[in-house]
């Protein structure tokens, strides 16, 4: 009878579990039966260890039931998950161009998104490839009293001072960036190098894939050539051949023997740009020759990064650099520096910033820009999330009869919400697979784009757990956005209309329709603002790329060469470049020909205090003014027009009178109300040389020096034959030529060789190295001109399809209107009242959201107010027009309907 009665226990436990009660029941269900066991056992004259005996079993039949219960109620909800996914493919397949248009879309959107965000993540977020990067730590320079960090890097002698007295950090090492020519003579061919410090390597814990690396033995004066191959550089050159070692590569014509190659992967701590050859910092005596960076206090081209020691708290950190700062400046201390200078350099103190992702000039240049495109791709997702709904909306018309009878064969709302949101969270995740696909592709295209001149981009686009993660989470999060909105509407469709079928517009269609206005209004207010700042971005690029720069840049060649590493005795170097510049003159097809320390718009800049004999001229650091030297030809050549005044001439010589032609904004500022000509002034002097009046003999238009974007500077034209005596620099050549400039870079290069064959070249267009400066502004303007268009697109699509539901829904009392007298025109009006109502209220609101925001691209803009008129008024007409045209074509539609078809089924 016992046994019988367990039995029935266990029956019912069964039963009770695998019914939908709560846990809680099972146990008071549990509990009640126990006690009623213990109480038959008892009955039955059981002792108390058989008691307990059954009492164990029974209790461990229910747990073992219970947790089956949990395991059973999670495979059902898999199940049902699995049965959700089945029939959202069914239903999809049945309605295959709502869905290709919904997964493009989406795929448009989340893909602009991933893109925009995997580019962030490679240049901001991502760490380096290195052993524990959250310990890395960059030193930088700060004022003591204002705590305000100071912009560049640091000399050698600074670099010293600090490795030889730090007790902060367990490893710490320098670097500076450089480009070293591989070519024997003739057109460069570049390479990325470093200078490391001997515990480059080691403090990052990078391993050699073969030979071995720098280390702190190398890294000593009057060091040997040696010098590091990044992986990726051998493969490229060398094709990871193994007898690479022990090799000689030449570097500026200096041979240095290859020791090693790192680890694959590692391509420095300068995000965006990686290293070919690494060589070591005390090298830099062997490119520079007598007048080395290594020794100069005032040649800042080193920055610095540690590994904090382990247990050191940032507070440590900080005050054992403060600490040691006061001996660290005065070990380096720039002895030719006026005192004043002296004074604020004894000031600094040095200080630290994470460097766990490392340093990058992307970073400082493109954070904005990127932050700025990752508002607008939102934007254009938000709206493509809003087309999705209309669409979403419209199609729920079609479904409501089946809608209606599986709720009538007992669904619940839930069930049928659910059942909607998985097939919007299934288009979703369809349009982020291919999402992905379009944003390695676009994430490629911005890498290019981002890359001018000899700064090519290279950033590692690899997919990681974060955009992954993000992808991942945009995707569910439109699919439940895009899905939410048509699912409530369509699961609380009234039965009754719905069984009947009828094409009489019911109150939930109104009320469908209204929803779909209000989206369609949202999608166009967003794009109205996308339009707005897309038209402010591309206008004011367009602005700078039309900008009177104060010299042509078009059809001028652009040909650069140094000497330095050439063997030409300096004594006969000015000679051999003017011998260069006579062959140049006589090529076919060159109009003029000039030659200059630095081209206009270029990455050189030289400039020094000015001392004008005016007791009006500025002084101090007020007094500012940037220098070039040139040949007498340089104006023409330009087409520079000489305003007053004389050019220089050939009797302008080493041995007459120094003289200068200065621009407008100089004789402006430092000679205000006054004739600039004759004028004389004064160079702030180096020391140790002399400082002779300088007669001011002609004055020449302002033209922009650094950067379009610029205020015209100051600028002071010298002769080239007074500059004084400097191996180092180099010599620009500009060429201004009657067929497209590229098209004479091998003719000039034989030319040259005539003269010697060791000569190094690089050759670039004027309008190149202009087009250059503007990279931020072009990537703005061209992407937000993309997004924008295709926003406006979406939009149009959006009010296409709203536009025509209504025209579906309302097409029997359109018949029946007609049926009774009315005239097409009538019908016509009825539609565009809608179309117009929707285009006022979106632009209304676009408007208003579009003044509140446009001041975000204030940096950006150029020759533009952020809530400038004339952009405003072509975005609102260019959407209104488009608008117009779409809703047309639903409009004429319902214009056309037959009475007598449009009543039939009634």
């Amino acid at each position: 009878m016992i046994s019988e009665w367990l039995s029935s226990i266990r029956l019912r436990l069964r039963a009770l579990a695998k019914s939908r009660q709560l846990d809680r029941d099972l146990q008071d269900e549990m509990a009640f039966h126990l006690a009623m066991r213990e109480r038959k056992l008892h009955e039955h004259g059981a002792d108390a260890e058989e008691a307990r005996y059954a009492a164990n079993r029974a209790f461990g039949n229910v747990v073992r039931i219970r947790e089956k219960t949990r395991t059973l109620w999670t495979f059902r909800w898999l199940e049902e998950l699995a049965q959700d996914m089945r029939y959202a493919g069914r239903s999809l397949r049945h309605s295959p161009a709502l869905a290709s248009v919904v997964v493009l879309s989406l795929a448009l959107g989340i893909g602009a998104n991933t893109a925009i965000f995997s580019l962030m993540d490679a240049v901001m977020l991502r760490l380096l490839p290195v052993q524990h990067p959250e310990q890395l730590v960059r030193v930088e320079r700060q004022f003591a009293k204002a705590g305000a960090p100071i912009t560049g890097s640091f000399t050698n002698p600074l670099w010293e001072a600090l490795r030889d007295r730090q007790n902060v950090f367990s490893g710490v090492f320098a670097w500076g960036s450089s480009f070293f020519d591989l070519a024997q003579g003739g057109e460069v061919q570049n390479a990325n190098g470093i200078f490391v410090s001997g515990d480059y390597f080691s403090t990052l814990g990078i391993q050699p894939a073969a030979g071995r690396l720098l280390n702190a033995t190398d890294d000593r004066r009057g060091c040997a050539p040696l010098a590091v191959l990044s992986y990726g550089f051998w493969e490229s050159h060398f094709g990871t051949a193994a007898n690479v070692l022990g090799q000689t590569i030449t570097l500026n014509r200096h041979p240095f023997q290859i020791i090693g190659v790192s680890a694959p992967g590692f391509y420095g701590v300068d995000v965006g740009t990686k290293f070919d050859i690494a060589v070591p910092v005390c090298s830099a005596t062997i490119f520079d020759g007598q007048r080395s960076r290594i020794d100069q206090r005032s040649w800042w081209w080193l920055s610095i990064i540690g590994r904090v020691k382990p247990g050191l708290t940032p507070g440590q950190v900080k005050s054992g650099l403060a600490a040691i700062s006061p001996a660290v400046m005065r070990a380096a201390l720039p002895q030719d520096w006026p005192s004043k200078e002296q004074e604020h350099f004894l000031q600094i103190q040095l200080a630290t910033v994470p460097a766990a992702t490392g340093t990058s000039f992307l970073r400082n240049s493109f954070a904005e820009p990127l932050n700025i495109l990752m508002a607008i791709v939102a934007l254009v997702l938000l709206i493509a999330c809003a087309n999705i709904a209309s669409l979403m909306l419209a199609r729920a018309t079609a479904r409501n009869k089946e809608l209606a009878i599986r709720k009538a064969l007992g669904a619940s709302r839930w069930r049928l919400i659910r059942q909607l949101l998985t097939e919007s969270v299934l288009l979703s995740i369809l349009g982020a697979l291919l999402g992905l696909l379009l944003a390695r592709w676009g994430s490629a295209l911005l890498v290019r784009d981002l890359s001018a001149g000899r700064r090519i981009v290279s950033l590692d686009l690899s997919l990681d757990s974060r955009v992954m993660g993000f992808t991942a989470a945009v995707a569910i999060f439109t699919g439940i956005l895009v899905g939410l909105l048509p699912a409530l509407r369509s699961t609380g469709v009234s039965l009754t209309e719905a069984m009947k079928g009828s094409n009489v517009v019911s109150e939930e269609g109104r009320a469908r329709f209204r929803a779909g206005k209000w989206i369609v209004a949202s999608q166009i207010a967003l794009c109205l603002v996308l339009l707005i700042g897309g038209g402010l971005l591309l206008r004011s690029f367009v602005k700078l790329t039309t900008l009177d720069l104060g010299f042509d840049r078009s059809n001028v060649l652009l040909v650069r060469t140094n000497f330095k590493t050439v063997k030409i005795p300096a004594a006969q170097q000015e000679a051999t470049y003017d011998e260069i510049g006579r062959r140049l003159r006589a090529l076919p097809g060159v109009v003029s020909e000039s030659r200059s320390i630095m081209s206009p718009i270029s990455s050189f800049v030289w400039n020094s205090i000015l001392h004008a004999d005016s007791n009006m001229a500025p002084t101090g650091d007020e007094a500012v003014a940037y220098f070039n030297f040139i040949t007498p030809d340089y104006f023409a050549t330009m087409r520079s027009p000489l305003l007053r005044g004389r050019n220089f001439t050939e009797g302008d010589t080493k041995d007459s009178p120094p003289v200068a032609v200065v621009n407008e904004a100089l004789a402006r500022k430092f000679y205000p109300g006054m004739d600039a000509l004759g004028r004389h002034f004064r160079v702030d002097p180096e020391p140790g040389q002399p400082t002779p009046l300088v007669e001011i003999v002609g004055i020449v238009k302002d033209a922009k020096y650094q950067s379009p974007r610029e205020d015209t500077y100051p600028t002071a034209f010298f002769p080239i034959t007074q500059m004084p005596p400097d191996p180092g620099l180099g010599r620009t050549y500009e060429l201004r030529t009657a067929m497209p400039p590229m098209s004479l870079a091998s003719t000039v290069q034989n030319t040259v060789a005539g003269v010697s064959k060791e000569i190094p070249l690089e050759f670039e267009t004027l309008s190149a190295q202009v087009d250059d400066s503007l990279v931020q502004e072009r990537l703005l303007a061209k992407l937000s001109g993309f997004f924008g268009a295709l926003a406006l697109l979406l939009a149009m699509i959006g009010l296409y399809g709203v536009l025509s539901y209504l025209v579906t829904q309302r097409q029997t009392e359109f018949g029946i209107r007609m049926a009774l007298g009315a005239q097409p025109h009538s019908i016509l009006r009825l539609v565009m009242r809608d179309l117009v109502t929707i285009l006022g209220i979106g632009v209304a609101a676009g408007i208003g959201i579009a003044l509140a925001t446009v001041t975000l691209l204030q940096k950006m803009l150029f020759g533009l107010a952020p809530r400038d008129a004339e952009t405003i008024v072509i975005a609102v007409c260019l959407l209104s027009v488009l608008a117009i045209i779409a809703g047309a074509i639903p409009a004429r539609r319902a214009a056309r309907v037959d009475p007598m078809v449009a009543i039939r089924y009634e």
